[in-house]
């Protein structure tokens, strides 16, 4: 019953935003479109908003609305990509709230970029255990696995290009945690109780990339490769001491046309020390494997793999249009140590396209986890 639910909603989805690009303000979106044209010829800014529902199993209904932004910082400079901030804002009707934000800047010719990601969400969450031994032996409920979680995190990243294509970091990671209400067998956990319900976290490290994507938000060719990575530590205000290490791999192709694209990613993260809950590694969310619930898979590790088909339709003229679609296909796993990462989970799903700026897409995606399912609104592609 579920599922259909999420099925229906997906297309109900899709008939109403193709509905409004086709409709009766056809018309009205022509001129918009004239007018953004001229906008980005002239390097000024434009601003996209739109409103949609969607649904998750751990959130429930969602009214979501955001903005997509874009800019260059300096107009005369036609060699950077155009700036980018996508943001977001939802209430459910568990009574969730959530704000995130996506900042990615272009400066100098590319020679430095600035990025940052805010993040605030005050939400009921799930701890089923850490592990698939205690995960899987945990069934979800009121009395179980839920307690309540007001986290605050900002991710800060300042690059430099040393050549090109290649480029280094500095990384900052900033966050406040609350966690309160917990169901009984959460309260008394014995890896969580080593942790206070309230804590201050503040990371430091860098990052080192190699990066030849046509275009960051949306690449339909290149490759990125990054290594980084994060310290806490009490001597910069930390509550706990541990390590974060990432490595991520992404490749695009075009095949045949533009519009009709392969892309492909591989991501890990690993953790050492001292790491609460709620910083454990986990791979789901709406820009990993979605399908999955929001933290139901935690370790100090995790890996996960996809396949992605991304396809723009073409008009009647041979030009692409402004709708699209995704399929994708992939796996993750979670584990205590990379080299104990042996159980994988599968992951599917589909989604819709739609061009809100050149080469910037509203997503809507419904996917598919092993046991769950969600339908996700997000701007600009999962990777």
């Amino acid at each position: 019953m579920e599922r259909k639910i999420f099925l229906l909603l997906f297309a109900l989805l899709f008939s109403l935003i193709e509905g409004f690009a086709q409709g009766k303000l056809k018309g009205l979106m022509a001129k918009n479109d004239s007018l953004k044209k001229q906008a980005f010829n002239e390097g000024r800014p434009w601003l996209s908003p739109i409103v949609a529902p969607a649904y998750t199993a751990d959130a429930g209904l969602l009214i979501s609305g955001g903005m997509l932004y874009s800019f260059r910082v300096n107009k005369n400079d036609t060699v950077s990509q155009r700036s980018t901030l996508p943001a977001t804002i939802f209430y459910s009707s568990k009574g969730n709230f959530g704000i995130s934000t996506f900042l990615k800047t272009f400066w100098l010719e590319d020679k430095f970029r600035f990025n940052m990601n805010l993040s605030i969400r005050d939400k009921d969450n799930n701890y089923y255990g850490k592990g698939f031994e205690q995960i899987d032996a945990t069934q979800k409920s009121d009395t179980t696995t839920l307690y309540h979680e007001t986290n605050s995190n900002v991710e800060i990243d300042f690059i430099y290009k040393l050549k090109p294509s290649f480029y280094v970091g500095l990384r900052f990671s900033p966050a406040y945690v609350t966690t309160k209400n917990f169901a009984l067998p959460v309260e008394n956990d014995p890896y969580r109780t080593q942790f206070a319900d309230r804590y201050f976290l503040n990371g430091m490290g860098g990052q080192f990339a190699y990066d030849t994507r046509d275009m960051v938000v949306n690449a339909w060719e290149g490759m990125y490769l990054s290594l980084s990575a994060l310290f806490y530590d009490n001597c910069i205000g930390s509550k706990y001491d541990f390590q974060v290490y990432e490595f991520d791999a992404r490749y695009y192709n075009t095949i045949i046309r533009p519009g009709n694209v392969l892309a492909f990613r591989f991501y890990s993260r690993t953790t050492y020390g001292d790491v609460p809950i709620t910083e454990l590694s986990d791979f789901s969310g709406g820009k990993n494997l979605r399908g999955y619930l929001l933290g139901q898979y935690r370790d100090n590790t995790t890996a996960f793999l996809l396949g992605e088909w991304r396809y723009t339709f073409r008009k009647k003229t041979g030009a692409l249009s402004k709708n699209g679609m995704v399929m994708w296909l992939g796996t993750g796993s979670i584990a205590s140590d990379v080299v104990s990462l042996t159980k994988w989970v599968p992951n599917g799903g589909i989604g819709y396209r739609l061009e809100l700026q050149p080469r910037m897409n509203v997503c809507i995606d419904f996917g598919l986890g092993r046991d769950s399912q969600g339908v996700y609104f997000n701007f600009t592609e999962a990777f």
